[in-house]
């Protein structure tokens, strides 16, 4: 007699397929995070005022940092990319990178990259991140996005904000109860000449 059964059972390879499925799938949700991107607003001055802020005008720093200034505002200007003046901050648990700065019709494009330095999952929220001018003006995102960075985990940064010309920009990174991440993005050029 002659068996004509397969040699691996029918509901075997379904079995065996779903399987396969499950795993694609979950592979997949662990690697994708939202991408932490949005337009910033100008907010409402507050009643009290603001905190100290790192200095974004240009008299009192060194020479050097003060032709890189200028070099940075000569190339945005030109409607070219550049390189922010601290493009890394970092906490306990957070790294945030400006990898660029670019022009745009009505203010700056910032881009860089959001890493989780901790070994457990981070939520970082698009209110983590503020925006402050030189003239003290506060700039945030309206949007809701969060991203859940597994260990180890990056996702892109892209903001957009209406600054206007040759004020300087910080960027501060709110993720409690990490202290604040305070990077300058631009110094303020418009008192002095080159």
């Amino acid at each position: 007699m002659h068996d004509n059964a397969p040699p691996i059972p029918f509901w075997m390879i379904g079995l065996l397929g779903a399987l396969v499925l499950i795993g694609i799938s979950i592979f997949m949700q662990q690697t994708r995070t939202a991408a932490l991107s949005d337009q910033f607003a100008l907010q409402p001055t507050p009643m009290l005022p603001l905190p100290a802020l790192p200095q974004l005008d240009v008299q009192n720093l060194s020479p050097e940092v003060q032709e890189m200034a200028r070099n940075l505002w000569r190339q945005i200007g030109a409607g070219n990319r550049s390189q922010p003046i601290d493009p890394v901050g970092s906490s306990q648990r957070l790294r945030v990178i400006i990898d660029a700065l670019e022009p745009t019709a009505n203010g700056i494009r910032i881009k860089g990259t959001v890493t989780n330095l901790t070994t457990t999952e981070l939520s970082v929220p698009i209110s983590a991140f503020e925006l402050r001018d030189s003239s003290g003006e506060s700039y945030r995102a309206p949007g809701t996005t969060i991203a859940n960075l597994p260990p180890g985990g990056s996702t892109p940064l892209d903001l957009s904000v209406p600054l206007p010309n040759g004020r300087g920009l910080l960027l501060i990174t709110h993720l409690p109860p990490d202290p604040p991440i305070e990077q300058r993005l631009l110094i303020d050029i418009q008192e002095t000449q080159p």
